[in-house]
């Protein structure tokens, strides 16, 4: 065969490591809201918030982006409380006072939450991002909350010299106040345009996603706008709070521009230029899914397959599903609320996903009290490689990245030779409320172009790795691509399509 599948990549056992062992072992567990960096020696690097007791920033590092170790926290937060809550730390402990004060609640405010900004000098931390500066600093876009579930936050800056840190605090960049009449000032992310303008997208439910335009020769605001100028009314709302980009209950948005992607339009192959602005939709805890949008223009409008802006609600969501909870078998690993990911093009120009995923597959650690053990559901560090169907629109490789390239040429015999044409099939419906994952069932692509078993349908091969599939009088386009098939440790060719109406995901994983 001409087609070159991924090596064993020899993942580390996911295993739930109990917090008091420390951090030098958690690996891929413990990682929520992960965002990727590439150094400049090609090294990578994962920010996530932490959920391990060491208050501030989780920082892993990578060689592959397979194989994780810790290797810190990004702020120097040791013993900080009692400055924090004396106003004492504008010098010391990372500097994060102007950050602390915005965001600090009252005991009555944080009563019953678990994350937040509280009085005793604690804060609460939400998703990261870091990216290299102008100035040749790493720059950290860092967020504080007053409490779960409220919309009193603040978005800063904070500096380091080695990506590792420590970062020490430079200024806010924007502050939410509590009511959610304003966007949500948590989970930045950082976007360059086609012209190599700096922006920031942000927010968390209520008022949805905003863009704002940062100086890219600082890592400040663009207009040095500061929260008293929208008080006092010097500043309007979308002045202060930048351009609205996506509404209802989404959050951890993330925009990767993407120049020359493939299209197949009326038989001719074209070029096209889009921003992608993926964002997690649902209950973080039940019902997590990634949704994506696209546009010809970094302030959008974003929409799906069928034109739509991205709006989600309730159980219904515009925004193509890339992948929520679904399960290869019944009772094996499930792929539980994944989601608040990052998009990055590597150096050597691989395209892909990391996300938080949580699983019920893995043993509950014996110290989890028992009124928490039914729904002890951890989360973990995942990374997946992500292309383009031939109408340009984002799909994923359903399996953990392993090193493979999905820019191959694949035939109709090499497709159908792996396992006889037989395949499970993940498809993914637009009932966001369903907590239970999605289970796979079984067709077959036939020689004839016909697909037979639990769904009929037919199916085609075009281009050089193109694929168009009817299912159920539904059409989806997709990829085919190789992948570690992590169920059956072993290689094997994947199918990830997109629906051309109804916008849901489609896998294909072979039946071994």
């Amino acid at each position: 065969m001409s087609f070159v599948y991924p090596e064993d990549p020899r993942f580390d056992p996911l295993e739930i490591r109990p917090r008091k062992e420390g951090t030098q072992k958690i690996r891929e567990c413990w990682a929520h809201d992960p965002s990727l960096f590439q150094d400049d020696d090609g090294t990578y690097y994962a920010f996530s918030t932490d959920t391990i007791g060491t208050r501030g920033y989780q920082i892993r590092r990578s060689p592959d982006l397979i194989h994780w170790e810790y290797v810190g926290n990004a702020f120097d937060l040791v013993g900080s409380e009692e400055a924090y809550a004396k106003g004492e730390a504008y010098d010391r402990f990372s500097g994060l006072q102007p950050a602390y004060n915005w965001s600090l609640t009252t005991e009555e405010e944080a009563r019953g939450q678990q994350i937040c900004t509280k009085t005793n000098g604690q804060m609460g931390f939400w998703a990261p991002y870091v990216t290299k500066g102008a100035d040749g600093k790493y720059w950290l876009y860092f967020c504080l909350t007053g409490y779960f579930g409220g919309s009193k936050s603040c978005i800063g800056l904070a500096k380091a010299d080695r990506v590792t840190g420590p970062y020490r605090f430079c200024d806010l960049i924007v502050c939410s106040a509590a009511g959610w009449r304003s966007p949500n000032a948590i989970d930045p992310q950082i976007v360059y345009d086609e012209r190599g303008d700096l922006f920031m997208c942000y927010g968390s439910y209520g008022l949805g996603i905003y863009l704002l335009a940062l100086d890219s020769s600082t890592g400040r605001r663009k207009d040095a706008l500061v929260r008293a100028d929208y008080d006092s009314g010097k500043a309007s709302f979308e002045e202060y709070f930048g351009v609205h980009l996506a509404s209802g209950s989404i959050e951890g948005s993330v925009i990767k521009y993407h120049k020359d992607v493939p299209v197949f339009e009326k038989g001719v192959w074209t070029k096209k230029n889009y921003y992608y602005l993926m964002v997690s939709f649902g209950s973080l805890s039940s019902v997590y899914n990634m949704r994506c949008g696209r546009s010809e223009s970094i302030f959008g409008p974003y929409v799906d397959v069928n034109g739509n802006t991205l709006v989600c609600a309730t159980d219904v969501g515009s925004g193509n599903k890339q992948m929520g909870s679904f399960s290869w078998r019944k009772g094996g690993f499930d792929y539980f609320c994944p989601g608040h990911n990052d998009m990055m093009i590597t150096k050597d120009m691989k395209f892909v996903i990391s996300y938080h995923c949580r699983t019920h597959a893995l043993p509950v650690p014996p110290e989890v009290p028992k009124a928490f053990k039914k729904k002890f559901v951890p989360h973990f560090l995942f990374v997946n490689q992500y292309t383009f169907n031939s109408d340009g629109w984002l799909v994923m490789n359903p399996n953990r990245y392993a090193g493979e390239r999905v820019d191959q040429t694949i035939t109709k015999e090499e497709l159908l030779a792996f396992s006889s044409g037989a395949f499970d099939m993940i498809l993914f419906k637009q009932d966001a409320e369903n907590e239970h994952p999605t289970l796979p069932t079984r067709v077959r692509l036939c020689k004839n172009g016909k697909i037979t078993g639990s769904h009929k349908g037919v199916w085609e091969l075009y281009g050089d790795r193109y694929i168009r599939m009817v299912v159920d009088h539904r059409e989806y386009l997709g990829v085919v691509m190789p992948a570690w098939i992590g169920e059956a440790g072993k290689p094997g060719i994947t199918v990830s399509c997109m629906g051309t109406k109804s916008g849901m995901a489609l896998f294909l994983n072979p039946s071994f």
